[in-house]
C-alpha cells in the first residue's frame, strides 16, 4: 500500500510538473508570439549538436579506457571463433549507432525552424521501405547463418577426438565437485538414491563398480594443452552455470539432466600470463596483492547462473599445463575409494569396537559406504 501510494505520488507530482511547463509555453506565446518559438528552436539545434559531440567524445573515451578490463584473447580453438562473431557484431552495431545518432542529431540542429521555410512533406517511399527493411535482414540472416555454422561445428559429435579427455563436473550449493577418472580412463557408475548418497559418498559412488576405484576428486580443473576435453555436467540441487570465461565456455548445469561441452584449450597458465606481461593494462599493480596482474593471474571456473545467497563462492581455480606436468600430477593424486573407503575398512579392522560406537555416533558406519 505504501509503495503504491508513493508511485501515484510520483505520477502526480510529474503531471503537475509538464502541466506548468505546458502553461509557460502558453504565456510566452501569448505574450510573444512566434519569434520566440524560433529562437527556443535554434538554442535546441544548439544543444542537439553539442549532445552529439560529448555523445561521441564519451563513447571513444569509455572504449580507450574500459575495453582493457573486458577478457584477454581466447585461450581455446573454439573461443577464438566466439570472438571473431562477437567482433563482427559488435562492429557493425558501431557502425550503424554512430551514422544513425550523427544523422538524428545533426537534422534536427540544421533544420531547425526559422523564418521564411517550411518543412518538406515526404508522406511514403517504396524503394526506401524496401531498401531499409532489407538491409538489416540480409545482415542479420548472415549473422544468424554464422552463429549457426559455428554452433554445429562445436557440437559435433563425430568431430570430437576419441582420444579426448573426460572430466565430470557437479555443482551443489555452494561448490563444484571435480571427478577424474583414473588409469583405467573409466569413470565407476554413480546410483542417485538413498542407499549410495551420504555424507562421505556425495555422488552416490557404487564402490561395488571396479572402474570407480581409482577415480579421484580434484581441487581445482587441470587440463592440458592442445588436448581435447569433454566436460561431463550435472547438479544437485539447482540449475548451475559451468562458465570458463577464458575459454568461451558456457554450459547449464540441469539436475537429473546431464550435459557436456567439449572444448580444446590452447595456452597454458604460463603462456597467457606471458602474453598478459605485454598488455599495458595487466602491467598495472592490483593494490590488493602489490604484484603486477599479470604475475597473478589465473584461468578461472565459475557460475554464471543465480543459484543461491553463496552463488559468490562458486569459484574453482584452472590451471592448463603441458603433457609432462599433468602426467606428474596425475600420478600424485590418491582415489576416492583408498581415502574413504578402504581408510575407513582398515581403521576398522583395526579398532572395530571403538570405530564402530563413533561411526555409529555419526550416523556413517564405514560399511555403509559400499553398496549393499
Amino acid at each position: 500500500m505504501v509503495a503504491f501510494i508513493s508511485f501515484a505520488i510520483i505520477v502526480l507530482l510529474f503531471v503537475v510538473l509538464v502541466l506548468i511547463a505546458r502553461a509557460n509555453e502558453l504565456t510566452i506565446e501569448l505574450k510573444e508570439g512566434k519569434r520566440d518559438y524560433i529562437n527556443q528552436s535554434r538554442i535546441n539545434g544548439y544543444l542537439m549538436l553539442g549532445f552529439l559531440i560529448l555523445m561521441l567524445a564519451g563513447s571513444a573515451y569509455a572504449f580507450k579506457e574500459f575495453m582493457p578490463l573486458m577478457l584477454p584473447k581466447a585461450a581455446s580453438i573454439h573461443g577464438v571463433k566466439t570472438d571473431y562473431l562477437f567482433n563482427v557484431t559488435m562492429l557493425i552495431i558501431l557502425v550503424v549507432f554512430v551514422l544513425t545518432h550523427i544523422a538524428l542529431f545533426y537534422f534536427a540542429y540544421r533544420y531547425n525552424e526559422s523564418f521564411g521555410h517550411e518543412a518538406y512533406y515526404y508522406p511514403h517511399n517504396n524503394t526506401l521501405e524496401v531498401i531499409w527493411t532489407m538491409v538489416p535482414v540480409v545482415v542479420l540472416t548472415g549473422l544468424i547463418a554464422m552463429g549457426m555454422y559455428e554452433w554445429f561445428a562445436i557440437f559435433n559429435t563425430e568431430a570430437r577426438d576419441k582420444n579426448m579427455m573426460v572430466i565430470e563436473v557437479t555443482g551443489k550449493q555452494f561448490n563444484w565437485m571435480i571427478r577424474y577418472s583414473g588409469k583405467d580412463g573409466k569413470f565407476g557408475e554413480r546410483i542417485i538414491d538413498t542407499e549410495h548418497v551420504s555424507p562421505t559418498n556425495e555422488l552416490g559412488i557404487n564402490w561395488k563398480d571396479p572402474k570407480s576405484h581409482d577415480d579421484f576428486m580434484a581441487d581445482k580443473l587441470y587440463l592440458v594443452k592442445n588436448k581435447p576435453v569433454l566436460m561431463k555436467l550435472g547438479a544437485q540441487d539447482v540449475i548451475h552455470s559451468f562458465f570458463l570465461p577464458h575459454f568461451r565456455v558456457k554450459m547449464d548445469c540441469v539436475p537429473g539432466i546431464p550435459t557436456e561441452f567439449y572444448f580444446v584449450p590452447t595456452m597454458t597458465t604460463e603462456e597467457m600470463r606471458e602474453y598478459l606481461s605485454h598488455e599495458p593494462w595487466w602491467q598495472t599493480i592490483n593494490p590488493e596483492t602489490g604484484q603486477p596482474r599479470w604475475q597473478t593471474f589465473k584461468y578461472e571456473l565459475a557460475c554464471a547462473e543465480l543459484c543461491g545467497k553463496s552463488h559468490f563462492g562458486m569459484q574453482r581455480d584452472v590451471e592448463v599445463v603441458s603433457q609432462a606436468d599433468y602426467d606428474i600430477w596425475f600420478n600424485k593424486q590418491t582415489s576416492i575409494y583408498d581415502a574413504t573407503v578402504k581408510t575407513a575398512m582398515i581403521k576398522e579392522e583395526e579398532n572395530p569396537t571403538q570405530l564402530s560406537a563413533t561411526e555409529e555416533n555419526e550416523g556413517k558406519k564405514p560399511q555403509a559406504m559400499l553398496a549393499k
